[in-house]
């Protein structure tokens, strides 16, 4: 069985590497449509620490994860509720750490197709996927969730 930490170091090196090729097929678009850069270089070097920043979110909030729930496949209820780690200040840090490094690359390659795709994006990961996971883990784990959900944001 693959650990924890390789298993999120593992889907943060796919999210990356995807989130590159995007950036150069956005920018590309972008210089196509004719939108102007998003900002001037040196300042889209701030892309890189947002990104950088989004993934260590993302490969703390993964590795304690899968430590809680080894087996778990993506898209099914967790056996176990994670309120450790970055779930102390956050009730979806794995998703914040997602849209940061889009952020971050929108940035990074000055492209505004990027950054309205990753808010696009952003806002049905919030209506589609957070607010249906809330109601599914408020049916298994009940009073211990909500408890959880009054003294959590649920972003940030």
């Amino acid at each position: 069985m693959v650990g924890p930490n390789i298993k999120s170091a593992g889907f943060l090196v796919s999210l990356l590497l995807a989130g590159l090729v995007l950036g150069w097929i956005l920018q590309t678009v972008d210089r196509i449509v004719g939108f102007p850069r998003l900002l001037p270089y040196p300042i889209n070097s701030a892309g890189l620490a947002l990104i950088a920043f989004g993934s260590w979110i993302r490969l703390w909030a993964g590795a304690v994860f899968y430590r809680q729930n080894p087996s778990m496949v993506s898209f099914k209820v967790p056996p176990k509720l994670v309120i450790t780690g970055p779930w102390r200040y956050s009730r979806n840090p794995l998703y914040l750490g997602l849209i940061m490094i889009g952020l971050g690359f929108s940035i990074f390659f000055f492209s505004y197709s990027d950054l309205i795709l990753t808010l696009v994006g952003a806002l049905l990961l919030h209506l589609e996927v957070v607010m249906h996971e809330e109601k599914v883990l408020t049916q298994k784990f009940g009073n211990i969730y909500l408890d959880y959900k009054k003294q959590i944001r649920r972003w940030i």
